[in-house]
């Protein structure tokens, strides 16, 4: 880091608001980002990052992958070693309402033989957004809080049609620009434990009418952004 030890001659860097100088070497402008599973009738809290991939997605059975978490191990861990995270902005973005496939009882991430995924609607965001408190805590302290409206996602599908039968919900508009944004970072450093919670104040409805017209959707796929600069440990 800048500030304590000299830098090679033309090397970027940046002042954070606290005065702390930053030279770009390892970091990138990227995100990280975890997906929970929420389910109709749900009271109990789940947390996202505390899986990785392969792991059991947090509310549900089936393994995460790629598109559903990138983060390099369990947040219950903190990041590896020599990594570091300046987080400037927050997203949430229910990603999907799905069903089960026929006979199964819990989703999968293919569509297919019953499974079948869509769209939130606006009465399901709604639902799900006015009884959900949610909580970023690092290293056990909480650093941010509120309910999904408090985080726009700041991206997602632009659509027009005249299907009047056709409706995208989405949590904000999608521009960057309109996303959450911090003037103070959250500083993640390695080893310390850091988690996004979703706690159900009272029971989620989750009871969206399926495009097929058969069994209602009843499960929802629920992804945190965290947006910042990110160093890794590049050999």
């Amino acid at each position: 880091m800048a500030g304590t030890v000299g830098v090679a001659p033309g090397t970027t860097t940046f002042t954070l608001p606290n005065g702390q100088t930053v030279s770009i070497e390892d970091w990138i402008d990227d995100k990280l980002y975890a997906t929970v599973q929420v389910t109709n009738g749900q009271t109990t809290p789940v947390e996202a990052f505390v899986a990785g991939r392969s792991q059991p997605i947090p509310g549900g059975t089936r393994a995460s992958t790629r598109v559903d978490t990138n983060v390099p191990r369990s947040g219950d861990n903190g990041l590896p070693q020599s990594w570091e995270m300046y987080i400037y902005g927050i997203g949430i973005k229910m990603v999907r309402v799905m069903r089960t496939a026929t006979g199964g009882t819990a989703p999968v991430l293919a569509d297919g033989s019953g499974a079948l995924s869509n769209p939130p609607t606006l009465q399901t965001l709604f639902n799900v957004d006015r009884v959900t408190y949610l909580e970023f805590v690092y290293n056990g302290k909480q650093y941010t809080f509120g309910v999904m409206q408090d985080y726009p996602q700041g991206h997602g599908f632009n659509v027009f049609s005249t299907n009047s039968n056709f409706e995208l919900a989405q949590n904000g508009v999608p521009s960057p620009r309109d996303r959450n944004a911090m003037v103070l970072p959250i500083w993640l450093r390695e080893n310390l434990s850091y988690k996004m919670s979703f706690n159900p104040e009272a029971a989620l409805v989750i009871n969206q009418a399926a495009s097929d017209g058969s069994t209602a959707l009843t499960f929802a796929d629920i992804k945190t952004y965290l947006y910042g600069l990110i160093r890794r440990n590049v050999v």
